[in-house]
């Protein structure tokens, strides 16, 4: 039967695979952790080092950080900005993957296994289901920075997953060997860009501030910019379309085809994108390297074939083996995934209306002062006062568990929130 008409099949009973919600919900947690550590500017963090080729950061911290620390470091000696981009290190601005680099890709990674999933029960209703859903999140994406940055018509992470999700839900009208062309000719076609039309990554790169309702004076091209830019978003399309061809044996339920899909991706995209990485190091063309902002070829599927190795882990400690408890913390944010997301910004402005947003500061601030005094001791002092290494971490679990019993509370009163 081909692809196009499984889309009229009739509805299937439910297939809920809990490793599939643990790997949702560990993703959630690592973005909700590290934008709260971002967010509250803890510096420095442990674990620095050089990620895959990157300038020595925090695995806490995107790689891109790694350049930024470091220009930052020459600037303060005086150096100017022309002198800085001259040096050698500048080669390997952006280049590298974190922890923090992961987790955008393997949660579209994860829509893309859910797709078929959800293709199965859905039955004739699946593709306005999708059309309605890929809408909502690009309109939920503008809402969410909107109410952190002013109204206007921002590119997110949120509008990339909508397309992302398009695109992998359009890659099931393909058959198999066709999803795998569409896939690798995207990528390909991403490369070309990327290297030979300027504007494809360099589109609304200006100094001047971003065009909101209250700045009208700012560039209405630089909002598009603020994650990636919309066409650059195809290449999160590509990790969801490599999601939906482990998705497909997951509906299958056969343990023996999960496995070898999942090692088959996993084997394939890790070494295509470490392959390609180490040609542009060698070669000098760094477009070729691993790079977040630019959603390179090579990150897309390395961080792809990551997520293969990362869900295959999962689905035999949790699904075959029945080792699971340790994994319902996760499943907490992976259930409600979307309301976790929209949380964090409700929960900031309920607590500094409380007027304990400040202890989460990675600054010193008149508030982490009068608690750091109310204990009196030294200890404590550096507890409250010092965000920096280990402790910045401690800070940001604790700001995530905040987050967590919030969402536990909404979890068993049924209060969900599904794009």
């Amino acid at each position: 039967m081909s692809a196009g008409l499984l889309v009229d099949a009739p509805r299937q009973p439910r297939v809920r695979v809990e490793s599939v919600d643990a790997f949702r919900g560990l993703t959630i947690f690592l973005m909700l952790f590290v934008i709260a550590v971002a967010a509250a500017g803890y510096y420095p963090l442990p674990q620095t080092m050089s990620w895959l080729d990157s300038l020595p950061v925090s695995t806490w911290n995107h790689a891109e950080v790694g350049w930024e620390q470091f220009a930052a470091q020459k600037k303060a000696t005086g150096m100017t900005e022309e002198q800085v981009n001259a040096l050698p290190e500048a080669r390997l601005k952006n280049v590298g993957v974190t922890v923090t680099d992961l987790v955008a890709p393997f949660f579209v990674f994860i829509v893309g296994i859910a797709i078929p999933l959800s293709r199965s029960r859905r039955g004739k209703e699946w593709w306005n289901h999708v059309m309605v859903r890929t809408v909502m999140l690009i309109v939920a994406g503008v809402i969410y920075i909107s109410l952190i940055m002013g109204l206007s018509w921002w590119w997110g992470i949120l509008q990339a997953i909508g397309v992302a999700y398009f695109m992998g839900a359009a890659s099931m009208k393909l058959p198999r060997w066709g999803r795998w062309a569409a896939i690798l000719g995207i990528l390909a076609f991403h490369m070309v860009m990327s290297r030979y039309v300027g504007w494809w990554l360099h589109f609304g790169d200006t100094s001047e501030p971003f065009w909101t309702i209250g700045q009208l004076h700012g560039s209405w091209a630089k909002p598009l910019t603020l994650h990636c830019r919309p066409w650059v978003s195809i290449s999160y399309g590509v990790m969801t379309m490599i999601g939906v061809l482990i998705g497909e044996a997951v509906v299958g339920g056969r343990r023996s085809k999960i496995t070898r899909s999942a090692i088959i991706v996993g084997v394939i995209f890790t070494l295509l994108g470490l392959i390609v990485h180490k040609i542009g190091l060698l070669t000098g063309e760094m477009g070729l390297c691993f790079n977040k902002p630019d959603v390179t070829a090579s990150y897309a599927m390395f961080t792809s074939g990551v997520g293969a190795f990362t869900f295959l882990l999962l689905y035999y400690l949790i699904d075959v083996w029945g080792i699971k408890r340790w994994a319902y913390p996760l499943k907490v944010f992976g259930v409600n995934a979307f309301l976790a997301y929209f949380m964090q910004i409700i929960m900031r402005i309920f607590f500094r209306a409380l007027k304990i947003e400040p202890l989460f500061a990675g600054q010193p601030n008149d508030t982490l002062t009068q608690w750091a005094g109310i204990f009196n001791s030294p200890a404590w002092s550096a507890f409250f006062l010092d965000k920096s290494g280990y402790n910045g971490v401690l800070w940001g679990l604790i700001w995530t568990f905040c987050l967590w019993l919030i969402i536990l509370y909404c979890n068993k009163r049924d209060i969900y929130w599904k794009l």
